[in-house]
């Protein structure tokens, strides 16, 4: 995936007003040299939000939440770091450049143009060619009106090898470029291209900004598959994007519900109808990327299923996913051999809401479901569906939860709840998920005197140039505590072998992890006299110091104990030695004032 180049990064933070990006999305109330505001990042009725022009950064003072301009838009937006560059890139007419390019030098960018290209290019066919006859009438049949048709951007591929790359060419676009956007596919062996949709009726897939992605095809003739999906592209991801977001993510902001179908036409005959909130996975199951995504816009996932499908589903093990995500997941039983299209059609949009609106939370549902899938008159049954359940509860990482649902169990089977503890237990002794991540090994909790040197002596060196080069010189960036801090003192260091300064904008720019850039600004916000730099940057260096001798003394006390007299002799040796040099601060060091 191409990324976005340093100097695009630099002339967009430098280009953006933070004042102004912010109050395109809350009001803000002049306070003083700086401006303030409810926070629209939690609740709260005393304004405790503040704009600091000067220092281009925000910082809400209740939930702790700070940043830039980029940081900002990448919360506000729910969106990663590239992608709030280019939304801010777009507001100020700035030129996205690549540090790479993507598949053959071919950059996001790119792409988004020729997929536009693309879904106005068979919304034409759709509309005007006689060979769209049949997909006309098959969505006219499926009750897709024409003001839908033209609001989901509906469209129809010519069935023919190439004929969008024919047309591609004459509109400007090589045939490497619609390869790279999943228009086209590389011939193997022969060379050359072909078209990858060809005689279907065509659903654009498109970002939560309403940008198109990628396609859905469905065949009008018998053949298979049935329904073809563009491939994996660098805009484009099954596995994290849903049809039907951009125009259902209003609906479902207002009620933090989600409603999940399967298919395309699951979500636009229910919209259509008036029943929104509806979106759909690409021909995958849900995936903790999905998950993640849908936690920006809501609190409730709901799974809806035709009743015939309720035991199948309950078998399939993608539902553990949702219950080992510790999201709240429950599922709507739509009337049997029927999705939600068909309910709109045959019996309403009221009989779907009400389908939808009485959901059953996803554990309830499982139990049921496998009951009338293994039946519960013999002990046997009841066993087999008992065992599948306390796996599943073994899968919930919240212990309250895990014990409500483990008594729901219990009452539901007439089991004594601590017979269900006991067989939880043993199962997690002896039985732990093959697909258990690994344990990271412990990492030695960082002291706060330790943490807080390392950040002032960063904030000495944004404050004076002079200080800067000295401490680039004295505490290389592998010395700093933790992860987060080296990755800053080496972008740090990297600003200043470029520039001969620390600019403290492009610092929390240039970093790309929304973690770095928050404590980054909260290190801009200390505000160092740079006439006090070089004195505070030496107290720093030596608290630093200190403080890693103490954690190094606590580690060696343990090591001692399994040692002998002469090695013990020799570890205390070395010690004294690195504590002498790690706690000694060079007088010249630091340039005074």
């Amino acid at each position: 995936m191409a990324l976005i180049a340093d100097e695009t990064v630099l002339e967009v933070k430098r280009s953006v007003d933070i004042t102004e990006i912010v109050q395109g999305y809350i009001p803000l109330k002049r306070a003083g040299a700086s401006y303030k505001a409810l926070c629209p990042f939690h609740e709260e009725k005393t304004p405790s939000f503040i704009v600091t022009p000067q220092r281009q950064t925000f910082k809400c003072f209740g939930c702790g939440k700070g940043g830039d301009a980029i940081s900002f838009v990448m919360a506000q937006e729910n969106v990663d770091y590239p992608e709030a560059i280019r939304i801010l890139a777009e507001k100020s007419g700035i030129p996205v450049k690549y540090k790479e390019g993507g598949k053959d030098g071919i950059g996001r960018d790119d792409l988004y143009r020729v997929l536009e290209w693309a879904q106005e290019t068979f919304r034409g066919l759709l509309l005007k060619a006689p060979e769209a006859e049949t997909a006309r009438k098959f969505l006219a049949r499926r009750g897709v009106s024409d003001e839908t048709s033209d609001l989901y951007k509906l469209g129809f591929s010519m069935d023919s090898w190439d004929h969008l790359l024919q047309r591609g060419r004459k509109a400007g676009f090589d045939d490497k470029t619609l390869a790279a956007a999943g228009l086209a596919i590389e011939r193997e062996g022969r060379g050359g291209y072909y078209d990858r949709f060809r005689g279907r009726v065509v659903f654009p897939i498109h970002d939560p900004r309403g940008r198109a992605i990628g396609f859905g095809a469905r065949t009008l003739k018998d053949e298979q598959p049935k329904f073809l999906n563009s491939p994996e592209t660098a805009v484009f991801s099954k596995g994290r994007g849903f049809y039907g977001l951009h125009l259902s993510k209003e609906e479902i902001e207002k009620t933090r519900t989600v409603y999940i179908v399967e298919g395309y036409l699951d979500v636009i005959v229910p919209f259509q109808a008036g029943v929104k909130g509806l979106v759909a996975t690409l021909g995958t199951a849900l995936t903790r990327e999905h998950l993640k995504i849908l936690r920006r816009y809501a609190d409730k996932v709901v799974l809806v299923f035709d009743s015939d499908a309720a035991g199948q589903k309950a078998s399939e093990r993608g539902l553990d996913l949702l219950l080992s995500e510790n999201v709240d997941i429950f599922v709507a039983n739509l009337p049997p051999g029927m999705d939600p299209d068909d309910v709109v059609i045959r019996e309403g949009p009221e009989r779907l809401r009400q389908c939808l609106e009485n959901p059953r939370e996803i554990f309830g549902f499982l139990m049921d479901a496998l009951s009338a899938k293994h039946g519960t008159g013999t002990p046997a049954a009841i066993g087999r569906i008992v065992e599948e359940m306390i796996e599943r509860l073994g899968l919930i990482p919240d212990p309250v939860k895990q014990e409500i649902l483990l008594q729901q169990l219990s009452a539901k089977f007439g089991i004594e709840e601590r017979t269900l503890r006991g067989r939880l237990a043993r199962k997690r002794e002896n039985e732990p998920p093959a697909d258990a991540p690994e344990r990271p090994e412990p990492v030695a909790p960082v002291s706060p005197t330790l943490d807080q040197a390392a950040r002032e002596l960063l904030a000495c060196a944004l404050a004076d140039k002079a200080v800067a080069a000295s401490i680039r010189r004295e505490v290389p960036a592998e010395r700093y505590p933790t992860a987060v801090l080296r990755k800053i003192a080496e972008t740090a260091y990297a600003l200043l072998d470029k520039a001969g300064e620390i600019n403290q904008g492009d610092l929390v720019a240039l970093l790309q992890d929304a973690a770095a850039m928050e404590v980054a600004a909260g290190i801009v916000d200390m505000d160092v006299d740079p006439a006090r730099a070089a004195e505070r940057a030496r107290g720093c260096q030596l608290s630093m110091g200190l403080a890693e001798a103490k954690s190094e003394y606590r580690g060696l006390q343990g090591r001692l104990n399994e040692a002998s007299e002469e090695e013990q002799r020799e570890k205390l040796k070395k010690f004294m030695e690195t504590k002498g040099q790690k706690s000694r601060v060079n007088p010249r060091a630091f340039p005074g004032r």
